[in-house]
């Protein structure tokens, strides 16, 4: 006769209580739990780091972003281990970059991954204003005992904040009737250097149609709109301006343009 192993009911309890307490120490989020399965062949050793990934994947100084961890159970049977993580503010010379701080290790995390199941971990990274690193570089790993499951890294590229705007440009309506206006551009430096030959470019927010102008070559696509110097305007000094108008039509809508860049980099709006 064949004898039936009994699991007394306070074991089961005891195992799902210890469960609960790996999950609430992590800190991490878990997949629900699930049946015992077979382990996903391509999936080799004990537990396995399958993605690391950035959100945003690009910064600048001063930001912030989010790094997710999934790594995967290759058995068919419940493993426990040890999760943790540190960081490196890496630049283009040896050493910690200027203006960037050595970061501590995390604390290693137990863990419980189900077999054949998944652990998801997400840490919220920030960058200085004053760090002059261009990548945050995130190792993490798996540990059972002395023993290394497995380990992984990501980098987060951080790139130069941009130039503040070298010029800020006024749109303005001056005449505006149904079906048609007149509007007047202004575009100022502003940094204390001149302009030497521009090219403004804006989109139009409303359905607006260019039919004349005056003081640039204005052209249009679409919602596109361009305007180049004429050849007695192409210089704009350190302190001056130069100005254009306009002459269109409209059907639904005359809403002004909300950017402008000139020359290919963004200006400011007055």
């Amino acid at each position: 006769m064949q004898r039936l192993a009994f699991v007394p009911q306070e074991v089961s309890l005891r195992k799902l209580a210890a469960v609960l307490a790996a999950l609430l120490t992590t800190g991490a989020a878990l997949t629900a739990p699930a049946p015992a399965q077979a382990a996903d062949p391509a999936c080799t050793g004990t537990v396995r780091i399958t993605s690391m990934t950035w959100s945003p994947p690009q910064i600048m100084p001063g930001q912030g972003s989010t790094l997710t961890v999934v790594a995967q159970n290759c058995t068919d049977t419940p493993q426990q281990a040890s999760f943790f993580s540190y960081q490196q503010f890496l630049g283009s010379g040896p050493g910690v970059p200027p203006g960037c701080p050595i970061v501590e290790p995390l604390p290693a995390r137990p863990v419980t991954i189900e077999a054949g199941g998944t652990f998801t971990a997400t840490s919220r990274y920030n960058t200085y204003a004053g760090c002059t690193a261009t990548r945050l570089l995130v190792t993490a790993q798996f540990t059972l005992g002395s023993t290394l499951l497995d380990a992984g890294s990501a980098n987060l590229e951080i790139t130069a904040a941009p130039p503040p705007p070298g010029c800020a440009v006024t749109y303005r309506n001056v005449s505006r009737w149904a079906g048609g206006f007149v509007a007047e551009v202004t575009i100022a430096a502003i940094t204390g250097a001149p302009i030497n030959g521009w090219t403004l470019a804006f989109d139009f927010a409303g359905d607006q149609s260019v039919t004349g102008g005056w003081n640039a070559a204005i052209a249009q696509t679409g919602t596109t709109v361009t305007a180049r110097n004429e050849t007695w305007n192409a210089v704009i000094s350190p302190t001056g301006t130069a100005t254009f108008g306009i002459q269109g039509t409209w059907h639904d809508s005359d809403a002004p343009p909300t950017a402008f860049t000139l020359n290919g980099a963004p200006c400011e709006m007055r």
